[in-house]
């Protein structure tokens, strides 16, 4: 366990020498066989470690949650920073889990600025990488979404990594119990109230009995696409940057005649690429809207405005003008 775990930080670089982390810790099994394993090479790579413990208040246990990983932080000599926040609270329309991760998120950046560390460590591991690619394909998603999750991402000048994408869910519960040690369960976890519970509880076991290798197939698919994606990302944005032409007030113009030549895989992922340099993110953004872009571009006349979520886009006789309204 401790061999696959050093050599997927090893196979992505994840980690330098002396490098500062701030580890994700929920208190379930996952978080926790993390931490272990970490505390493990503190040493060999003179770690400096802070855990972070977000504490969604949506179960009546998840104060216990937080006391708990506190003590083990504690134990264990580690600085720990947590926050509650009652996510229902927050809450206007999207999908709890959606806003629950946000919320998340913002408290991990806000624990990178306080502690000027630049670095999360996430315990998301093998399963959890298969389920997004199945909740993906689900929801139509293109060859950037069915990557999964990547080792190494950035997340808003955080680099975000994720250290037992090669190790399985079962061995991770079999090594700690085992080890006999304690974590927490959510049993929210058991409920299929949520997709990707669902997807866990009942489309996985499905397609198991179709094909038993299923999921090794699922992760396989991820990282082989994400090999296929990163060329043509490359290749876009080479293209993005040689077609851009300046900033307005809340956008960016590109050359048209340039964007109406580019091979159809390579202007949608300009368009993506054009679209998180506007608004930060292409949350929202469906396939469909992308067509309607395409179809401003190639047919409709100059002066034209196409309305999207958060987003404007507006032909020029020269440029494509995307901007926040």
């Amino acid at each position: 366990m401790l061999d696959t775990f050093k050599n997927t930080i090893n196979n992505y670089a994840l980690l330098k020498r002396k490098d500062r982390l701030i580890l994700g810790i929920s208190g379930g099994p996952d978080s926790i066989y993390m931490l272990h394993k970490f505390l493990e090479i503190k040493e060999e790579h003179k770690l400096n470690l802070v855990c972070a413990h977000f504490n969604h208040g949506l179960r009546p246990e998840a104060d216990d949650e937080e006391k708990f990983v506190k003590k083990i932080c504690k134990d264990n000599g580690l600085k720990c920073i947590s926050e509650k926040k009652n996510v229902a609270e927050f809450f206007q329309g999207d999908s709890l889990e959606q806003t629950a991760r946000l919320l998340r998120y913002d408290f991990f950046l806000k624990v990178s600025r306080q502690e000027k560390i630049k670095k999360l460590a996430l315990a998301h591991h093998k399963d959890d990488l298969v389920e997004t690619v199945l909740i993906r394909m689900l929801r139509g998603s293109g060859l950037r979404g069915l990557r999964g999750f990547l080792p190494l991402s950035k997340y808003k000048g955080l680099t975000v990594i994720r250290p037992l994408i090669e190790t399985n869910k079962k061995d991770i519960v079999d090594w700690l119990k085992k080890q006999k040690i304690s974590y927490c369960i959510d049993k929210s976890n058991l409920e299929d109230k949520f997709l990707r519970n669902k997807v866990r509880l009942k489309l996985l076991p499905f397609l198991k009995e179709f094909n038993p290798n299923v999921a090794e197939n699922l992760y396989n698919l991820a990282a082989n696409l994400s090999l296929d994606y990163d060329f043509i990302y490359k290749v876009s944005l080479d293209n993005f940057n040689s077609l851009k032409r300046g900033e307005t007030k809340k956008g960016i113009k590109l050359d048209l005649e340039g964007l109406k030549i580019l091979p159809p895989a390579i202007l949608n992922n300009v368009l993506r690429i054009a679209i998180e340099e506007t608004k930060g993110n292409v949350r929202r953004l469906e396939s469909r809207h992308l067509k309607e872009i395409i179809d401003l571009i190639m047919y409709r006349p100059t002066a034209s405005i196409v309305h999207l979520p958060d987003l404007l886009v507006k032909k020029e006789p020269d440029f494509l003008i995307i901007s926040i309204p």
